[in-house]
């Protein structure tokens, strides 16, 4: 049974309440760091599922990895940790230490608070070096915590705020062992339990301990799954983390406190048992994060870009009539819509805007989410969320300050962001790993187009004929994606070894073709580190082509009004600059298979082209395709 990310998910959502806090969640803003944690107890080794584990969320961060490996009875607990990416850590770990374990936590950091170091490295550790801490998250009140325990005698050794929840866990196992209030792994929830009441801020927590045989695993504020198999109970931040024999994994509500050993012991915000919340997927094993004889996973999600595409359009072309993909959302159908997302998802959520007002004249606004407290609430609007991940700490800020309803679109479907929307456009792209959005982002204009063209049929804005025209349109896109993967790719290798050392690059375009001239600048700047300007070409006058002289690149990705763009390109290349166009014409440097007609959202099979440059670029450079310097997949802190 293949994972669910590879189905489309399309679902009514109800609003969601803090159990510790008792408001809505709505009400609460989110700050969460982007890192991975694993967890282990079972009869495995321990060391093989964290670092394996740790593998396939390192898109989440690789500033600095560790783990901590708990041999139970009573014996030490050994830490190992290292600067950069998980092989440094892998060179640390000894051969021997691969069947000694059987309980540990494992932690991926992109830093925030101290720099990416091995000291600052998690699994942190208490006085005692008996206590490990994991954690996803940020704590409000540190440095009151920091000055109390300080004073209270505890030689605090990182910058990280981690290291304070070892330190309060510490106090209170020695408080509770002075008292003889509990024993065994009870002993060790309470203690975590009691230190979370200390904190404010958000976290995710993987706690082991000496003289614990077991994990003990909490959240607030941050997302934590638990994993069940036949020979572990496991943790983690999202799925990629678990073993592929996981056969149920659970989601942890905020406050939620479980025990993993043999069993897994539920325990609410309150201490009260409470049965295992209800599994979120059923037997079945999690997708493997596998090349497929790819080179990296970059231009393998590049290259299943046609299917991503076209499973969104055999999901949900045939809803597109009379409403009914807003009846199946369980959405009113509202005068207005508010479109808001971050980074590549802007510019998806740009191109579905231009798709609602061109062909059904729906009044549309596009807002960055990092930018929204700019913007103001109307009755009647319709906002929907663009986030791959359905994570993105910007974008759950933004949904907190405006009101319902609201409508997801993410590969995620069982993110914060799906679970809190009223509806869910899923995406079904399966895991996309490269850091840089590819796939994903392609699924997002063909899933924003399609809902553009159902709420422009809801509304009677389009004729029957109309209608069934656009769905043609849009049934074609991916053979004429996949067309020009062949097509474009080679062309793109060598362009790509001609300008790679180009220090400086514009990026232009007008009307649909802004926002695919866009996503390539982005691209070039995550994965080639190369300075970029992305502008309207009709701008070129109002400052960048100051920045143009002799042979300056300049990507031109042919769209409408095409008249009025060659004069733009004249411009520029009057001034010595490189010029590569990017469309149909037969003059194209990176010629793509475009329609004959240039449908509402645009030349969307640019978009293949630019990614085959940005690509090419950075191997010819030598830069890590799949993980870019300072760039995490999942942007999870605001």
């Amino acid at each position: 049974m293949p994972f669910p990310f590879d189905r489309i998910i399309i679902e009514v959502r109800t609003a969601a309440v803090d159990p510790v806090l008792s408001q809505p969640i709505d009400s609460i803003t989110r700050e969460w760091i982007m890192c991975g944690i694993v967890a282990y107890c079972g009869h495995g080794s321990a060391v093989s599922a964290l670092t394996d584990g740790l593998a396939r969320l390192e898109y989440r961060g690789y500033d600095s990895t560790g783990v901590a490996l708990n041999p139970g009875n009573g014996r030490e607990v050994k830490f190992v940790r290292a600067a950069g990416r998980l092989s440094q850590l892998l060179v640390a770990l000894t051969l021997d230490e691969e069947c000694n374990f059987r309980i540990g936590i494992g932690h991926t950091r992109w830093a925030t608070h101290g720099a990416p170091s091995t000291t600052n490295a998690h699994p942190h550790r208490d006085c005692t070096g008996k206590v490990a801490v994991v954690h996803n998250g940020t704590i409000d009140n540190a440095v009151m915590l920091r000055t109390e325990l300080m004073a209270d005698g505890h030689i605090v050794a990182t910058e990280v705020d981690t290291e304070l929840i070892a330190h309060l866990i510490e106090d209170n196992l020695s408080e509770a062992r002075a008292h003889e209030v509990i024993e065994g792994p009870d002993l060790l929830v309470a203690a975590v339990a009691a230190a979370t009441r200390r904190l404010q801020g958000s976290w995710a927590l993987a706690v082991t301990a000496q003289g614990f045989d077991c994990v003990v695993v909490t959240r607030y504020r941050s997302p934590l799954l638990v994993g069940e198999s036949e020979k572990a109970h496991t943790a983690a931040s999202d799925v990629l983390g678990f073993e592929l024999d996981v056969e149920t994994i659970r989601e942890l509500n905020d406050g939620d406190i479980v025990s993993l050993s043999s069993r897994a012991v539920w325990v609410d915000a309150h201490g009260r048992q409470i049965p295992a919340r209800a599994p979120l997927l059923g037997p079945g094993p999690v997708a493997a994060a596998t090349l497929d004889g790819a080179p990296d996973f970059t231009s393998k999600e590049m290259a299943e870009q046609p299917s991503a595409a076209r499973h969104v359009i055999d999901t949900l072309g045939g809803r597109l009539e009379h409403g009914r993909l807003l009846d199946d959302l369980g959405l009113p159908l509202c005068c207005r819509v508010r479109l808001v997302a971050c980074g590549s998802s802007f510019y998806a959520a740009q191109i579905t805007a231009r798709v609602l007002t061109r062909i059904g004249g729906i009044p549309t606004r596009v807002v960055i989410a990092s930018e929204c407290t700019a913007d103001v609430n109307e009755t009647d609007t319709l906002t929907v969320a663009f986030s791959q991940s359905g994570e993105t700490a910007d974008v759950l800020s933004a949904m907190d300050a405006w009101p319902r309803p609201w409508l997801a679109v993410t590969n995620n479907p069982q993110s914060t962001l799906a679970r809190r929307a009223d509806g869910v456009l899923g995406l079904g792209c399966g895991p996309e790993l490269g850091v840089a959005a590819t796939k994903s982002f392609t699924a997002q204009v063909v899933a924003g187009s399609a809902l553009a063209i159902a709420m422009s049929a809801a509304h009677d804005r389009i004729s029957g004929a109309e209608l069934a025209r656009l769905q043609a349109q849009l049934a074609a896109v991916p053979d004429r994606l996949a067309a020009t993967d062949e097509q474009v790719a080679p062309i793109a290798a060598e362009l790509a070894a001609e300008l790679a050392h180009q220090p400086g690059w514009i990026f232009m375009s007008r009307g649909a073709g802004m926002p695919y001239a866009s996503e390539g600048a982005l691209k070039l700047k995550e994965l080639a580190y190369r300075w970029v300007e992305a502008t309207p070409a009709g701008e070129l006058k109002h400052g960048p082509i100051a920045l143009v002289q002799d042979q300056t690149p300049v990507v031109v990705v042919q769209a409408q009004p095409a008249a009025r763009l060659a004069v733009n390109v004249a411009e520029v290349a009057a001034r010595g600059a490189r010029i590569i166009t990017v469309g149909g014409g037969e003059d194209a440097n990176l010629p793509v298979v475009a329609a004959d007609e240039e449908p509402p959202w645009g030349p969307l099979e640019a978009v293949i082209a630019l990614q085959h440059l940005a690509l090419g670029v950075t191997r010819h450079l030598g830069h890590d395709v799949d993980r870019p310097r300072n760039l995490a997949k999942s942007v999870t802190v605001e």
